[in-house]
Order: structure tokens, then sequence, then C-alpha cells
């Protein structure tokens, strides 16, 4: 296995060991689990609410215009009678009351008239009238009415037996639900007058908002069904609950009533799914009172009757950020039970989640320890998709609640994890490759060889590029005469500087060969100014070896001038070689131009020499033509030029030049000759008119 390999298979174990780290604290911290399950829920609900269906559900609502209206709250006796009455001569197949009068009528005649100084006549004819509660007792006695009652654990007397009959078909799964300790109930006149019972228990998560409603409840050693199982029971006219349990557990799973199966969890509760506020599921009090309410919104329907009056402090928060009276909660519950609407939470479904968090997990730790980058974020967008999109197909299609943020959660980390080793291996490898090769080969080779590992691959293209050759004159001298320390020394100092001054032209580093540096331009990185970075550099070269000569000299280390060759032209650049060994090169006839035009230097007398190929691509060109050379074992002639630094005067010699160019020799020789002892070119074309040659084209016999 390669090293690479052996990094890549690191990296997956980091990622798996993060893998099981975050599985197991999904299943060790169920606080962290909780809180991603209800942002997944409170997310499909806002997303898809349960579209308004409308069944025979109503609300009677207490609200601010009937408090209005007929007085504050509570209300006498006598008037919720009258409410009662009115419902059930409106038809309505139960009347589910979510308020708990656990206290006597204050307003009733012989409790207000306690204190006051009555005769006992007048205290005797009080008596006779009416009891408020006596009378709502009489109205509840009328049929379909079921009174609520809340849970406490503080002491609340005795307790009452629920109304509605459980048949078990399975365990009893009383030992398996939470106690509730005591109800806090209706007055017991009014509890015995009514068809039914159900608790009034819902409590909010710990951010205040109600997923669930219980149906079934423990009180002590008893059960008893909630205001909505009840309403539904007492309007079916049934008698019995029938309460299924898994045989293993004793757990709850579903309940039935009649040919109504409503599934449940373990604690006897079902989630809810809400609609958006619906205004037609509301008819308020005073309305059933003055006899102005439509019947049509009452005849054979469920009725329960609360508060939405802002002062009665009954108002609650759902997964849509509405805030409502908690009477709707029992209405949501009754609408979604007879549509069969009621999400499910099967108990193998933290399992599967949990199943898929591992699934999920090594997908993206593969994904980020084998795959580019790109095609690793691209395989995380499709495994959160597809988990998204199963979690949406479930409950849309099937009302089965999933959660896929642990499984997201889970397997992000652990890709996570993966990728930032991957990358700190990725970083430690390119640091090593850039550290072990700047010194050798060019900065831009290397970036473009981190940067495009492809290139790697033997192959080339053809590109222009530029090229400076350079030769260090008496260098062969220096090695016969020099020990191998001195040499070295030397030779170092000299090569450094020429290096550097490549590198600092973002030259690339062809070759060197003992003395002799070769530098490109344009390769591996595309320069269009490679032709001025090439003068540039050769420029500096020039200047740097003059001054390095000179210091050499003074330390007793006999060194020539640097004979530089400048050329521009299409070449092939690329990796040559082949499985053992590859170079990256340029290959072309350029390459050897550049070359020949570092050795006519000897003859012209001059230190650089630029082909007219590369000054066409110089606008700023500064320097002077050396003429029209025809290299040897070349048949066409190559114009060449001098470069010279800034600020050099060249007027003499181009008008010597331009006479030469026009075939006027000797005028061009007089003009030449005042020049000939400083320059050294000028003297190399006075001996050539001298020796009978005319123009500017010049031979070279020699290399």
């Amino acid at each position: 296995m390669t090293g690479k390999a052996k990094a890549k298979m690191r990296a997956a174990a980091l990622g798996a060991v993060a893998l099981v780290l975050a599985v197991f604290a999904l299943l060790l911290v169920p606080q962290a689990r909780t809180r991603l399950d209800h942002l997944a829920f409170d997310t499909l609900q806002n997303l898809w609410p349960r579209p308004y269906v409308q069944v025979p559900v109503r609300i009677v609502d207490i609200d601010e215009e009937s408090l209005a209206k007929l007085g504050q709250w509570p209300w006498p006796r006598h008037s919720l009678a009258a409410l009662v009455e009115s419902l059930r001569a409106a038809g309505a197949a139960a009347i589910a009351l979510d308020i708990i009068l656990a206290e006597p009528d204050r307003t009733a005649p012989a409790r207000v008239s306690a204190d006051w100084p009555l005769s006992p006549a007048m205290r005797q004819t009080i008596q006779t009238l009416p009891d408020p509660d006596a009378v709502l007792a009489a109205a509840i006695a009328g049929g379909s009415v079921v009174t609520g009652f809340a849970a406490s654990h503080q002491p609340a007397g005795a307790q009452s037996t629920a109304k509605a009959r459980f048949i078990f078909s399975g365990p009893n799964p009383l030992a398996a639900l939470p106690d509730l300790g005591q109800g806090v109930r209706s007055l017991p006149a009014l509890e015995q007058a009514a068809a039914g019972t159900g608790a009034i228990a819902f409590t909010a998560d710990g951010d205040g908002i109600i997923r669930r409603v219980p149906l079934i409840v423990r009180l002590g050693d008893q059960l008893h069904p909630s205001l909505a199982l009840e309403a539904l029971r007492v309007a079916t006219g049934k008698r019995n609950i029938l309460v299924k349990a898994a045989a293993e557990t004793g757990a709850l799973t579903q309940l039935a009533l009649g040919p109504l199966q409503i599934p449940v969890d373990a604690q006897g509760s079902v989630h809810l799914h809400y609609t958006k506020p619906q205004a037609e599921r509301f008819v308020p009090a005073w309305k059933v009172l003055d006899g102005s309410a439509d019947p049509r919104a009452l005849d054979g329907h469920v009725v329960f009757v609360g508060a939405s009056a802002k002062g009665l402090l009954d108002l609650r928060l759902t997964p849509h950020g509405d805030i409502v009276p908690g009477v709707v909660m029992h209405a949501e519950a009754a609408e979604a039970a007879q549509l069969g609407a009621l999400p499910q939470r099967p108990d193998w479904m933290e399992g599967a989640e949990t199943l898929l968090a591992v699934i999920a997990g090594l997908i993206l730790i593969a994904a980020a320890a084998w795959m580019a980058p790109l095609a690793g974020a691209l395989t995380t967008l499709a495994v959160a998709t597809l988990l998204l999109g199963l979690t949406a197909l479930l409950f849309l299609d099937m009302r089965l609640l999933a959660d896929p943020l642990p499984a997201l959660a889970a397997a992000i980390i652990a890709h996570g994890i993966t990728a930032l080793v991957r990358h700190r291996q990725d970083q430690a490898e390119r640091a090593f490759i850039r550290g072990a090769f700047a010194r050798y080969i060019s900065p831009n080779l290397v970036r473009h060889l981190l940067d495009n590992p492809q290139s790697l691959a033997v192959g080339g293209e053809r590109r222009e590029c530029s090229f400076v050759m350079t030769d260090l004159a008496g260098f062969t001298t220096l090695v016969e005469k020099s020990d191998p320390a001195t040499l070295l020394h030397v030779l170092n100092g000299y090569i450094d500087g020429m290096v550097r001054i490549a590198f600092t032209h973002q030259g690339t580093l062809d070759r060197i060969v003992g003395d002799a540096v070769a530098v490109m331009f344009s390769a591996p990185v595309m320069q269009p100014d490679h032709a001025a970075r090439a003068v540039a550099c050769a420029l500096e070269m020039d200047a740097f070896s003059r001054a390095y000569v000179i210091r050499m000299r003074e330390q007793g280390h006999a060194l020539g001038i640097t004979r530089i060759g400048v050329n521009t032209g299409m070449v092939t650049i690329g990796n040559v070689g082949g499985g053992s060994i590859s170079d990256y090169r340029a290959l072309g006839d350029a390459v050897n131009a550049a070359a020949r035009l570092e050795t006519v230097n000897r003859h012209l007398g001059t230190h650089i020499c630029v082909a007219g190929s590369t000054v066409e691509r110089c606008p700023d060109f500064h320097g002077r033509p050396v003429g029209e050379l025809v290299l040897k074992g070349k048949s066409e002639a190559t114009l060449a030029y001098e470069p010279l630094p800034a600020g050099s005067d060249a007027q003499a010699y181009l008008a010597a030049y331009a006479l030469m160019a026009a075939g006027d020799t000797a005028a061009a020789a007089d003009a030449f000759a005042p020049l000939a002892d400083s320059d050294p070119l000028a003297a190399f074309h006075l001996n050539r008119l001298h020796a009978g040659e005319s123009g500017v084209r010049v031979v070279l016999a020699e290399k």
C-alpha cells in the first residue's frame, strides 16, 4: 500500500471514530436527540401544515366579544346551563367542557345572602330559589355532556372512576404509563350528571410548544380517557374503549373506538399535525346563547367549549409559532383522529435513524477520504437530499415522523473530521513537496504542479515561450586550476545569484549544466509578457555577473564575462520521459536558437544577444540592432539586437549602422572608427567593413 493510500486510510479511520462518538452521543444524550427531533418535526409542520377539512368538530368560544356581551368570567352557572341547553337543542352530538368547575357558584342566592340581616321568612324564601349548580347539573344530566379534569400531584380528595370502560387486547399498560397523580375535578354533582369525564392534560415541551396530547392517562391505579377521546366516545354512543398493548413490553400501541383506530405512543399520546388557524372552526358563545349561530355548524358535531379570551390564561404555542387557546389542541386531536391524520413515530424509528446515521456517515467518510473535494461535496449534498427527501416522503405519504437530523449531524461530523484530516495531510504533503523541490526547480513550477497534479503525466502542448541561455567564459580554466572547495564556493555563489534573478522574474529553471543556466518563460504558467520578462531577466543577470566577476577577481579567482542569448518561438512543453524518470522540458528550434545567440556574443563582443522575435514583443525595448545573423547550420538570417540599460546613448552607433544598412560602406567605416576603441560591437562591424564585407547580414561560420 502506498503512502498516500495509507494516509487516506488513517483519515477514514479517524472519521469512523468521530462517527462512532457522534452516534453514541445521540444515544447517550437524549436531550440533544430530542432537540433535533423537535426541530425536524416543527420544520415538517411548517412546510406542510395539515390541510383543514371540515369534520363534525367545532369550538364554542368564550372570546373577548362574548365576555363583553355577557359579563366577566366566571359566568353564573345558569348561563352555562343555558349554553349547554342551547347546544343540545342545536343537535350537538357531544358537548365537551374544557372548563373545570371545582368550586360552588359564588352567585348562588343562598350563598350571597348568608351574611345579610334577613328575617327567617325572607331567608326561607331565598332558600327556595334554584341553586345555579343544581341548574347546571340538571342541564348536564340531559345527556351528551363531557366534563374535564386536570391532573395534580396535590391531594384532591376522593377520586372518581372513568365512565368509559376499557377493554384490553394484550397486557394492561397501566404500569407502563406515567402516573399523573390525582384529578382536580368539577363539583361531584356536575361530574356525576355528565355522560363522560376526560382529562385536560397536555404538557408543553421545554420550549413551550405543545406537540403531543395524551389520549389516555393514568391517575394512581386507574386509566382515564382524555377530553378529546371521551368526547368522541360520547358522540358515537360507545361504552368501551379498546386498548392495545405490545405483548413483549406492555407499551401502548393503539386505541380503538368502534371502527375508529387511533395509533398512540407508549405514553398513550398522539403527535398533532396542526392546521393553520381556521376561523370556521369557532362559534362565539354569545351567538349560541342569543340563537344567532348557524345550527348547521353544531348539528351532529362534537362541540368543545373553551376560552380564547386572553384574560382567562388558556393560550398555548404551536410549532407554527401561533398562539392559540388550549381547547384547539382537543379539537385538533378529535379532527385528526376521525380523518386518520395523526402522525406516528413507531418505536423502531429511532433505531432506523441510528442505522441511517451509520450508513450515511460511512458514505461521507469514504467521499472525504477518497474523492476530490468537489466530488465529496456533491456526495454530501446528494446524501443530505436523499435523507431529507425520504423524511418528507414518509411524512406526506405514510404520516410517519422520521428525523433526518441525527443522521445528518453524525454523518457531517464524521465527514468534516475526515475532510479536515485529509486537508492537513494534503497541506503537509504540499509543504514537503514545496520544501523539497523549491531549491531545485522554479517556485512557479512547484505551484503549478501542486495546483495541477495531472500535469505530471507524460505529454505536452505547443506554446510560444521565451528563453534565456547563459554561459560563463573562463569557467573551464577555473575548473582546471582551482581545488574542489574553491570551485564549488565560486560556482555556487554565481549560480545562486543567477537563479535568484530568474525566479524574481518568475522564470522557470529549465536546467543547469556546469556554469550554464537555461531559463524559460510562459511555461508551465502562461505569461503574456514573457518576452519582456526574458529581456529584463537577461539585463539583471548581466549586471549581477559583471559585479560578481569583479568581486571574484579581487579574491584571486579569474572569471570571464557571462554571455547571454535570448529568443522567442513556438515549442513543445511538458513532461518528457518514461515510467522511471521524467523531466519538464521545452523542445523546439527556439531553444536551440537561444543557445546559438548566446555563443555569437564572443564573436560580436557583446554580453547579450536578443532575437528580433523577442524584441517584436517588447514595446518598451531599449537597445540597438546587431545585424542579420546567419547562424551556423542555418540558411535564414535572424535579426538580432543588443539590449542596453536605461539611459544608455546609442545615437552614434545607430547612425553608423544606418549607413552600413544603406550600403554606404566608406561612410559607415568612418562613422564606426571613433567608436571602435570603447565599443566591441562597433569594432566588430569596422573590421567586417575593412575586410570587404558590406551590409548588415553577418554569416557566422563558427558557433
